[in-house]
């Protein structure tokens, strides 16, 4: 990613793509093989989430109040110390948007605090990143426990997917693709809600769902005019939500998606 993080007229560390090395490559595909944590799924009826990342201020502009107006609640995975600063989404949230969102029953989800790429920390760190996170997300006004996680940039190892099952419900990656028989609650899969070509694949299987059903989680940044490379227009956006409501699907946060699947979704 390119772009430079600003808080308050101050250059800060800017975001980066995670390593394209061919060993880092083999370790990302071998990596929903590891350390799985398997949720049966008996699925009747098809199941979508919407969560955003990070997350800008066009994600609530543009996003979840769309979704508000369909009846419809998201997740939303917070790096605290983004907040109140400007990258390449945009604008990020100010603590009385969490507290707003957490007020319309949104969820307020985890990731680590200054969006570290967890491959590139020990344990440990990720660990401290996370209590930090955690902390400044109860000072900012969120409520109750946070429950779930998503890596930044989707990078995990074997050992941190079994380090975090032991601290929250599920941890959520960024591999696009549906559940069908089984999910591993230690890696999630995720289809983005990007501009062009990953869009029209992400609609795809949205309408999969119509025929065979699934739990699909949508993941989203910002939603503007002229978006990042890992975002969309208010438009496409807008697609995304025609789509989900023609397949039909029953639309949840994460939290409550998977208290409805554990007690069985009929």
């Amino acid at each position: 990613m390119a772009g430079q993080l600003v808080r308050e007229g101050i250059v800060m560390t800017a975001p980066y793509e995670p390593s394209g090395a061919l060993g880092n490559k083999i370790a990302r595909k071998l990596l929903p093989y590891r350390a799985r944590r398997d949720l049966r799924l008996n699925l009747r009826r098809s199941v979508i989430s919407f969560t955003f990342d990070d997350f800008p201020l066009s994600a609530i502009e543009n996003g979840s109040n769309l979704l508000e107006d369909e009846g419809w609640r998201a997740t939303f995975y917070v790096a605290a110390g983004l907040a109140r600063t400007t990258n390449h989404h945009g604008l990020h949230f100010r603590a009385t948007d969490l507290v707003n969102l957490q007020a319309k029953g949104h969820e307020i989800a985890g990731h680590t605090y200054s969006h570290a790429d967890c491959t590139q920390l020990t344990t440990d760190q990720v660990m401290a990143e996370i209590r930090k996170n955690n902390a400044s997300l109860k000072q900012m006004g969120v409520t109750g426990e946070i429950d779930h996680f998503a890596y930044p940039f989707g990078g995990a190892t074997a050992e941190l997917k079994h380090a975090l099952s032991k601290e929250f419900k599920s941890l959520r990656g960024i591999k696009a693709g549906v559940h069908r028989k089984t999910a591993d609650l230690n890696g999630l899969k995720s289809a983005p809600v990007f501009s062009g070509q990953k869009l029209d694949h992400t609609i795809m299987l949205i309408k999969q769902l119509t025929t065979k059903p699934g739990w699909l989680t949508l993941f989203a940044h910002d939603i503007c005019e002229a978006p990042s490379a890992w975002g969309c227009t208010p438009a496409e956006f807008q697609r995304v939500i025609k789509a989900v409501k023609q397949s039909g699907a029953t639309v949840l946060p994460i939290g409550e998606a998977l208290e409805t699947m554990e007690a069985g979704f009929g």
